[in-house]
């Protein structure tokens, strides 16, 4: 993060180069599975890695992924950033909030930080400790990058309930309201409303994993929506104008290998999903092969004691059911859990470090 605070003083574009190098050496390298980043609070040149993926380092991860974002506008770090808040960030709160994780591992179960690094303990604040101070900060960095600005014109990153104000270039003040159920939901209806009529370009994150986004303009299709960019909707806008957005939460999957090798971990829209033991009657070790060709998840009601965000029903490819929940809701009753999962016949889609996407295929018996 210095790197780039050095390029904002001086202009020198190596500041730059260093900082977007490292960065996508994390993005490529580092970066788990659940957006969380470091193994044993270092970079290992290794996702698998199945060391301590620390509660600071992840927050660290998103502050720098913030300044990328203001670096250079690309869709694909607030891709990122999308996904390390919907999963580690959620998944290392206590549903109670009243401490947080520090390892969120992507396979196992979560405990409170003040119990795995007990030696920060003091007396009269025994639950105070880094972890604990620095994971709210995941929640309230989302306002630093769900709305941004290009030559002062909107950019809107972040997708869930809200409103969001701002000011146009000319001082018109511009509300942004989303009545929408995402990410359990892929359809998100905007209500646009400028103080008066505006004439200006909004900017709206399509996100890489979404290949057949829709989008309408008061009814109206919109053409030219390309999965890993923003889209541009220049027009004049006036209040009670509204964009209606539907993503592609069809499954995706990410092939893993060394430690994670024969596993895959499958993704609906932003979301991972996870086994979690409390909801399935196999243990971790008995979990069943699902087929990618063939899979399909019913929502199920998850009862009435911590609910997930999100819980599927799938059939293994012995028939037998298998329950997978979103990644944040997973282990929070203090059950098993695992998001590395045997999985026949995926696809793995990635980016590259210069940002293209590519596609493999990968069979598992």
């Amino acid at each position: 993060m210095g790197l780039a605070e050095l390029f904002w003083i001086t202009g020198d574009e190596k500041y730059r180069r260093a900082f977007e190098h490292v960065w996508w050496s994390i993005v490529k390298l580092d970066r788990h599975n659940n957006g969380g980043f470091s193994s044993g609070e270092q970079a290992q040149g290794n996702p698998y890695h199945q060391g301590a993926i620390e509660t600071c380092c992840t927050i660290a991860w998103i502050a720098s992924s913030v300044e990328m974002l203001r670096l250079t506008e690309n869709s694909i770090v607030a891709d990122e950033l999308e996904l390390s808040t919907l999963n580690s960030v959620l998944g290392l709160h206590s549903p109670n909030g009243r401490w947080v994780t520090y390892n969120t591992p992507m396979d196992g179960t979560r405990k409170a930080s003040a119990h795995d690094i007990v030696f920060q303990a003091r007396a009269g604040s025994p639950e105070l400790n880094c972890c604990s101070v620095n994971g709210a900060r995941g929640l309230g960095m989302i306002s630093d990058w769900a709305l941004m600005a290009s030559r002062e014109n909107p950019i809107v990153n972040w997708y869930g309930p809200s409103t969001m104000m701002t000011r146009l270039a000319s001082g018109i003040g511009l509300s942004l309201t989303q009545e929408t159920d995402y990410p359990r939901d892929n359809k998100v209806h905007l209500r646009v409303a400028p103080e008066k009529p505006a004439k200006f370009p909004l900017k709206l994150r399509v996100p890489y994993w979404s290949q057949t986004t829709r989008a309408r303009v008061n009814g109206k299709p919109v053409n030219g929506v390309t999965a890993g960019s923003y889209l541009v909707l220049e027009r004049l806008w006036k209040r009670g104008d509204v964009v209606d957005i539907e993503f592609d939460f069809s499954f995706h999957f990410w092939a893993g290998e060394r430690e994670c090798a024969n596993r895959v971990s499958i993704y609906r829209g932003p979301l991972l999903l996870a086994y979690d033991r409390r909801f399935n009657e196999m243990d971790p070790d008995q979990v069943p092969p699902l087929d990618a060709v063939a899979l399909s998840g019913k929502k199920v009601a998850p009862g009435d004691w911590l609910p997930p965000m999100l819980l599927l029903e799938f059939t293994a490819t012995s028939g037998r059911p298998v329950r997978l929940c979103d990644f944040a809701s997973a282990g929070a009753g203090g059950s098993p859990y695992r998001s590395w999962l045997e999985v026949r016949g995926a696809v793995t889609t990635e980016f590259s470090r210069s940002n293209p996407l590519r596609t493999s295929r990968v069979n598992r018996g």
